[in-house]
């Protein structure tokens, strides 16, 4: 079985990512018009679909996408020609890179590379089959509800669905990485990141009091506003400590360095799992780039008032 009930009628698709599973999760609301969130990249799709099955589901209202990263959206092209009745749920800003995703697969392969051709084919959606979220919007899926929050940060054309019977809120990766193992979480801050926008989310989100948190990757705790306080906690100190390292003139690895004095459960988070420690330094690119930008603005403000 690929998928198992949460709570109500939120359900998780663990989808085989090349003969891995809990690599990304994909998560239905069961309604009498259901909705898929984050099919995943293309080459996950067949396992999304095959949890539909297991569900019994054989139409689906939306698909709906936390972010449009290749890793949570680049499949959503193939789960529409397999569902047509289905519309694509997305943020606004989305919109464009979801019918040319030429720009988007360029900086996905700049970023990871060799690894890029293990997401699969990647295709434009017609821009009929998009409908753009509006922030707070509340969807009725017949029999369940869903409302919409913008949630930037992590990317601009964030957003996350919350359940509000069971309290359940579906966050893509603006809670970062979670370890069902250990209960750790792993920032996720590649370029473009923003850190302020990313703890207000974070605080929109805490003051929710949401029960149960899903996660991109991967999985679901039943300690949601414990879970969301620990990676604000942790990003703030990110930020903080990447930024202290790029204002003493540190390269890339020497910041990464300085992360792993500051920060004890990134020590922790890289002894349990190696392809953490692989993605590590590209992964804080987005707060040095962050930084550096801040560190930009700063001097042209104070040649402007001299």
């Amino acid at each position: 079985m690929l998928s198992q009930q949460i709570l109500g009628p939120v359900y998780l698709v663990d989808s085989p990512y090349h003969g891995s599973q809990g690599v990304l999760g994909t998560y239905v609301v069961k309604g009498g018009e259901p909705m898929l969130i984050d099919p995943g990249p293309t080459t996950q799709v067949p396992g999304a679909l095959e949890g539909l099955r297991e569900l019994g589901i054989r139409q689906l209202r939306y698909v709906g996408l936390t972010h449009i990263h290749l890793d949570h959206g680049g499949g959503a092209w193939k789960m529409i020609e397999a569902h047509p009745e289905a519309d694509v749920y997305a943020h606004p800003k989305a919109v464009e890179h979801l019918v040319d995703p030429s720009r988007l697969a360029a900086s996905a392969k700049q970023f990871f590379g060799p690894a890029f051709d293990k997401y699969g084919e990647v295709r434009g959606l017609n821009p009929m089959k998009i409908q753009e979220s509006r922030n707070g919007e509340v969807l009725d899926l017949q029999g369940a509800t869903l409302k919409v929050l913008w949630t930037p940060g992590h990317a601009s054309h964030g957003q996350s669905f919350w359940e509000p019977d069971y309290r359940i809120i579906i966050l893509g990766d603006c809670g970062g990485s979670y370890s069902r193992r250990s209960g750790n979480i792993f920032p996720i801050t590649p370029p473009p990141f923003n850190p302020d926008r990313a703890i207000e989310t974070l605080d929109r989100l805490i003051a929710l009091r949401p029960e149960i948190v899903c996660y991109g990757h991967f999985g679901f705790s039943y300690d949601a506003v414990k879970k969301l306080g620990f990676y604000k906690g942790e990003l703030e100190t990110w930020a903080e400590t990447v930024e202290k390292g790029v204002r003493e003139g540190l390269d890339l690895s020497g910041v990464w360095e300085m992360l792993k004095e500051q920060d004890p459960i990134l020590r922790l988070s890289l002894d349990e799992d190696d392809s953490r420690r692989r993605t590590a330094i590209p992964n804080i690119i987005g707060l040095v780039e962050y930084t550096k930008w801040k560190l930009k603005e700063e001097a042209a403000k104070s040649a402007g008032s001299q």
